[in-house]
């Protein structure tokens, strides 16, 4: 399994995003974007989420079928590498929130790809605020999680958390329209996301530490924040607190103390982020090396596999 993750780092880190028209993301956006009724109900929402999630789940695990053999091993371990990369986004996510740290005239746009507010009267504070905050949801949504799920139930996990966090995306908005509808796919969403992101929180105040960051500004923040959502959070408050910044949503939450970010609370942003992910694959690696050693690192299936 090791070997997989750290090709699919690789191909993340050195080539960035494959073409949209293989990727099992955009596949999945695809399906339910034809197929959302505004004020559906429940019931097609489950629908919605299982017509959308499973065939693509199942055509991006078909390599698993390979045989582990001679010079199918190789080819086999290739294609699941690939395949494990499109569920998490480093080198992408990282250079948008990197680009936009001058606060120039291009980062509005640039920060627009990243979130789902609009930005188009937004002062600098708002759009580095904005910025921070999807760089740490996204660090646990895009690239955490998945690899959390993908330690537990290998490739499956991995695909499914990503899979379900597109349809969340799609389909999970507290809207009129969508409420019944996506409300299946928010759920599961905020399951597989749970365990993720206090971990992830956990290293963020570790990696806090590390680089001489205010550690309990980070947990007094997120003790007293307001913002709704049950994962979400954890690493946008901690952030906030460590870095000592506020970051706001406007007409939605406030979280720390202080003022609102600028170019160098970006910079700092991205220290954290840049050390936090590294000590969580250290730590993912610690763990399936610790438990399963050199006779397993090939095995794409998962620590469940083996219980």
């Amino acid at each position: 399994m090791l070997p997989i993750l750290f090709i699919a780092l690789l191909i993340d880190l050195v080539l960035g995003e494959p073409p949209i028209y293989i990727h099992p993301v955009v596949l999945t956006g695809k399906i339910s974007e034809e197929l959302i009724k505004p004020f559906a109900g429940y019931l097609y929402g489950l629908f919605l989420w299982i017509i959308s999630v499973i065939p693509v789940q199942l055509l991006f695990l078909s390599p698993l079928l390979i045989p582990s053999y001679g010079v199918f091993i190789i080819l086999k371990i290739i294609l699941l590498s690939f395949i494990l990369k499109t569920t998490f986004s480093i080198k992408m996510l990282y250079s948008i929130v990197n680009k936009s740290k001058l606060l120039d005239n291009k980062s509005r746009s640039l920060v627009q790809q990243i979130v789902r507010r609009d930005l188009s009267k937004a002062d600098k504070g708002h759009i580095a605020s904005a910025a921070i905050e999807s760089l740490f949801e996204s660090l646990v949504d895009g690239i955490t999680s998945p690899l959390f799920w993908f330690l537990l139930l290998g490739l499956f996990g991995a695909l499914l958390q990503r899979l379900a966090n597109t349809m969340d995306s799609m389909v999970g908005y507290k809207t009129k329209e969508l409420y019944r509808e996506g409300y299946f796919s928010a759920k599961v969403d905020t399951i597989l996301n749970y365990l993720p992101a206090r971990l992830t929180a956990l290293f963020m105040l570790i990696s806090g530490f590390f680089l001489h960051f205010d550690v309990k500004k980070g947990i007094n923040a997120l003790k007293e924040s307001k913002i709704e959502s049950p994962n979400a959070k954890y690493p946008i408050s901690i952030a906030a607190g460590i870095l000592g910044i506020k970051l706001e949503k406007i007409g939605y939450y406030s979280v720390g103390e202080g003022n609102l970010p600028d170019c160098k609370d970006i910079e700092n942003s991205l220290k954290l982020f840049k050390m936090t992910l590294s000590l969580y694959i250290i730590f993912i690696s610690i763990i399936y090396y610790s438990l399963y050693g050199l006779a397993f690192l090939s095995y794409p299936y998962g620590i469940i596999k083996f219980i």
